[in-house]
């Protein structure tokens, strides 16, 4: 059977997405400029297509320019200088201007307060790069997880977006709704001020994902892995861990050209898949959510500040980060979990005592809303 870990895995379900980037990269060979912003929550294939975008730039011969945001405690300009000023041994290639940035990176503070000029200078310095590297011919300028780049970089980002598209680029900025930042809420004002494309990656249909599957496993997939893989809502990257996890438990089997799992035990281990797909939300809101667990895969937003004992108004702000990521969705007046895994494996965080608790109390808040009766004592029957 195929490694389903895979490093490189197929890009499924996303024609059209690529259609129009490679749409943008024949403008920018012909002499244009354009820009497109790629949001999507985490896992969900962001570079992947980039990786596919870049595939197509090497079959024109369009050379491409590719950094990543590195995180917390990221240098000053760590992400534009992960573009421009590497690999090191093309520096001296590159004049003077590279060689004047590499040196005052060295000796910048932490603080922009503190030497003014010196950051004014790495700003027009890394512009000027940016603003000219088109004269080389067309080129792509990769910018990935800007919701991790450092504040320098963000900041000279959103003011270039004064000047339009960089000549002869195609650049291409990929980002996540979460963790909010109000320097990456000004690069995405600007250049959508400037026209710059909008590409949201939603989570793959049904069809699609069993067919990723299929990709990774070189063969169909049985009903029961169908139905472990429908819990991961469309997340390439779930997908990809529910059969690395399969594998891990030796629970795949193929028989007559389809690979089905065996067992259930092995699905406790998804809870840790699940937990980790959402560890980067704050402590508050995956306690909210783990509340939100108990009333099922959609609730009420009311309903479920009435379970938290909270304000519906902070009940909402705190959501609007589950929102920003992807975790939940809105349908008509309430709630969907995206993921029923990341949903199951919430619940099964909650230690015995407090799920009990909560399903008490739920019963409590939905006999008040005027719930069906047979709903309330599902609530009661798990509260014992």
């Amino acid at each position: 059977m195929t490694e389903p870990t895979s490093p490189v895995r197929p890009l499924v379900g996303r024609g059209a997405e690529l259609d129009d980037l490679d749409d943008l990269l024949s403008s920018v060979s012909a002499g244009g400029g354009a820009t497109v912003l790629i949001e999507g929550e985490a896992g969900v294939g962001r570079t992947r297509l980039v990786e596919a975008l870049q595939g197509s730039a090497a079959l024109l011969g369009v050379g491409v320019c590719a950094g990543r945001g590195a995180g917390p405690g990221a240098a000053p300009y760590a992400l534009l200088a992960d573009v421009l000023l590497a690999p090191a041994a093309h520096r001296e290639a590159r004049g003077p201007v590279v060689a004047e940035l590499g040196a005052l990176l060295d000796v910048l503070p932490a603080d922009r307060a503190d030497a003014p000029a010196r950051y004014a200078r790495a700003d027009e310095l890394f512009a000027a790069l940016l603003r000219h590297r088109g004269e080389q011919g067309p080129w792509v300028l990769v910018l990935e997880d800007l919701h991790l780049a450092d504040a320098c970089s963000l900041r000279l980002l959103a003011a270039l977006a004064g000047e339009g598209p960089l000549p002869h680029a195609l650049t291409v900025m990929t980002l996540r709704g979460v963790p909010h930042r109000v320097e990456l809420d000004a690069v995405v004002a600007a250049w959508t001020r400037a026209g710059a494309r909008y590409l949201e990656l939603v989570p793959l249909a049904p069809a699609a994902t069993v067919e990723l599957a299929q990709h990774l496993l070189h063969g169909a997939v049985g009903p029961a892995l169908r139905g472990v893989l429908a819990t991961t809502g469309g997340n390439p990257r779930l997908v990809v861990d529910v059969l690395r996890t399969a594998q891990a438990c030796g629970v795949l089997e193929r028989s007559r050209g389809a690979v089905e799992t065996v067992g259930s035990a092995w699905l406790d281990e998804l809870d840790d898949v699940g937990r980790a797909h959402v560890a980067y939300l704050g402590a508050d809101v995956l306690d909210l959510l783990g509340t939100a667990s108990v009333l099922g895969a959609s609730f009420v937003v009311g309903d479920l500040a009435a379970l938290a004992d909270e304000p519906v108004a902070d009940c909402w702000r705190t959501l609007r980060h589950a929102l920003a990521a992807g975790v939940v969705h809105a349908r008509g007046d309430r709630l969907v979990f995206r993921h029923d895994l990341v949903r199951t494996a919430l619940y099964a965080g909650l230690s015995a005592e407090r799920r009990r608790a909560l399903h008490a109390r739920a019963a409590w808040a939905l006999r008040a809303a005027g719930a069906p009766s047979h709903v309330v004592a599902a609530h009661l029957e798990r509260a014992r």
